[in-house]
């Protein structure tokens, strides 16, 4: 009789630690950002290379509004188990918690990080018909009385903050001009209609190249790869300006340290895949690894810079 008890209480606890085996069905990684766009292939490569090292599914899951407020909301309401997670950036994890502060939700409590998957080299972009063929010549020709208009994806976005950076840091004459649709900016930048347009460099690589557009200067710490010949804020004096855009992937409060962990372990792994890297690099992002210590403290910062700059200028964005 006891060892009949004791078999069934042993096939209990083995299958109760088989439930608890963690990945042991489909993972969602929501993507507040449109399908095609850089996060959302972002979320896919890195989908595609999580799942076949877990050997479990991986989905992405787009939820768009709100400049990712909603789907950042979404990710962080969901079960803290480890199968659902959020593909964050700058904008939802540094950005939006100082925006929308009605709305009573600080991202930065609501989720944990668990890896950086990637950086993203950002620039001032003009048209040659501006007649501007620098930033120093940018700024001088705003400091003499030219009055510039500057395009971003969206009041209150990463990009948006960096046209502002640069017209607080250099006491410009600039008027912010945001588009929905933000192709449509690079049309009226080369049709004259908006003098320069902040932007990622990833979708506008084959603008440039074609002399369509001109790059002014991008604003990572170092030069990019894929525009040799334009120099860094850093480069040309202007070290405050430096910013770049990341995106990485988090879960809601709560999930277990060890899942949080395991997670790290396998996104550092697949940082180094070289095929990986290879696929990032043909979107012009940067693939990065790291700790989850690296990670909250890259984001610590970064919402404490946006948050002081938000306040500075007073951006208000409706509720």
């Amino acid at each position: 009789m006891i060892r009949t008890i004791a078999a069934i209480l042993f096939s209990f606890i083995a299958t109760a630690g088989a439930q608890e085996a963690w990945p042991s069905r489909s993972i969602t990684i929501v993507c507040p950002y449109a399908a095609g766009t850089t996060p959302d292939i972002i979320a896919r490569q890195f989908g595609d290379a999580l799942s076949k090292r877990l050997g479990q599914p991986v989905v992405i899951e787009n939820k768009l509004g709100a400049g990712g407020l909603l789907g950042t909301e979404y990710a962080a309401a969901q079960k803290p188990d480890g199968y659902t997670l959020l593909l964050g950036s700058k904008d939802t994890n540094a950005v939006l918690g100082h925006l929308y502060t009605k709305r009573n939700f600080d991202p930065n409590k609501a989720l944990v990080p668990i890896s950086l998957l990637g950086t993203i080299d950002n620039a001032f972009v003009v048209a040659p018909v501006l007649g501007i063929a620098t930033l120093k010549d940018f700024i001088e020709a705003s400091r003499k009385g030219r009055n510039f208009t500057f395009a971003s994806p969206g009041a209150g976005t990463n990009l948006h903050l960096l046209g502002e950076l640069l017209r607080d840091h250099e006491k410009l004459n600039m008027t912010h001009v945001p588009y929905r649709a933000f192709p449509t900016a690079f049309q009226d930048v080369m049709g004259g209609r908006v003098d320069m347009v902040v932007a990622g460099v990833p979708p506008i690589t084959g603008l440039l190249s074609s002399g369509k557009l001109r790059a002014l200067a991008v604003t990572g710490p170092k030069r990019v790869a894929v525009l040799p010949d334009v120099p860094t804020t850093n480069e040309l004096g202007y070290a405050d300006l430096t910013f770049v855009g990341w995106f990485g992937l988090l879960a809601p409060a709560g999930t277990p340290q060890p899942v949080i962990d395991k997670l790290n372990a396998e996104a550092k792994a697949i940082s180094q895949q070289p095929d990986y890297r290879a696929s990032f690099d043909k979107i012009f992002v940067t693939a990065v690894g790291g700790s989850v210590v690296e990670f909250k403290t890259l984001i610590d910062a970064e919402s404490e810079r946006m948050g002081s700059l938000i306040r500075k200028i007073d951006i208000k964005v409706e509720q």
